[in-house]
């Protein structure tokens, strides 16, 4: 992969940097922490002046915060820059706007070390793990192991989630064969298949599970006394997204009819019965 690191802002080009760093803790009310601002990251466009202070003016709808109203929008060199988004969890947790850009610098920093064709590093800042969404698309995901921190780059829309087009597979199903679980982005790895149990083009793509969502086994997932599959041949006996992760993890590859929601996530695994 061709990739330059960012490279920093000489410290007389942003002697603004504590003020900036200011609105971006107060961003998410999180206290500043660190020596280090990411308003030196030569990739990340100051935002300008005049911009709205506090969470509520980088809030989107479902209370995720536009880092980037503050601070500027991200990119990896060559490439489009993007809205830094610190995601609202279900437990109510959310990473402040300059860890978030802390992150993320580092990130693109490590870029020409990352692994394979989705860019994944581990260790970023110390615990965080960042990859791309998908293999073709430019935005990125990271997380933190056994936790509810998450933050994403979207697509510039004020902190709104990416529209359709800029999603891989949304309110769409696929034939899929998974092939593992990454833990650090809670994401499950898959590539496409044919009637012939062939990948139709070789990638492997990443999308997370939606929360609550429905796993229906034909007959390795939750094994039973027998094979529990409708009229269709796909798995009818319902069954947890525990176990298809666990599945994964131990390295069993299992092919499934997958429903992705609008937000491209996995609503619905419906496990193809192979004789």
């Amino acid at each position: 992969m061709k990739f330059t690191a960012k490279k920093t802002v000489k410290t007389a080009i942003v002697g603004g940097a504590l003020a900036a760093t200011a609105l971006l803790s107060a961003c998410t009310g999180n206290n500043v922490t660190g020596n280090g601002s990411p308003v030196k990251n030569a990739a990340v466009e100051q935002a300008q002046p005049g911009g709205g202070q506090g969470a509520a003016a980088g809030e989107s709808s479902n209370g995720d915060v536009n880092c980037s109203k503050h601070g500027g929008q991200v990119g990896a060199p060559g490439r489009p820059k993007m809205d830094l988004i610190a995601v609202a969890a279900t437990d109510g947790t959310t990473p402040g706007c300059t860890e978030a850009y802390n992150v993320i610098t580092e990130y693109y920093e490590k870029l020409p070390q990352a692994e394979g064709p989705g860019e994944r590093v581990l260790d970023v800042q110390g615990k965080w793990t960042c990859a791309r969404l998908t293999e073709s698309g430019t935005e990125v995901v990271c997380g933190v192991p056994n936790s509810s921190l998450q933050l994403e780059t979207r697509p510039a829309g004020s902190g709104k989630a990416p529209v359709e087009q800029n999603r891989k597979f949304p309110n769409s199903t696929q034939r899929v064969q998974f092939t593992g679980y990454d833990a650090n982005l809670r994401m499950v790895r898959f590539q496409l298949i044919t009637g012939q149990d062939d990948p139709v083009d070789g990638k492997t793509y990443r999308l997370p599970l939606q929360k609550g969502g429905e796993v229906l086994s034909a007959a390795t997932l939750c094994p039973a006394e027998s094979v529990t599959i409708d009229d269709e041949g796909y798995g009818s006996l319902p069954c947890g997204q525990d176990q298809l992760i666990e599945q994964l993890r131990e390295g069993n590859p299992v092919l499934a009819l997958i429903s992705v929601n609008g937000a491209d996530q996995i609503a619905t695994v419906k496990e193809i019965y192979r004789s």
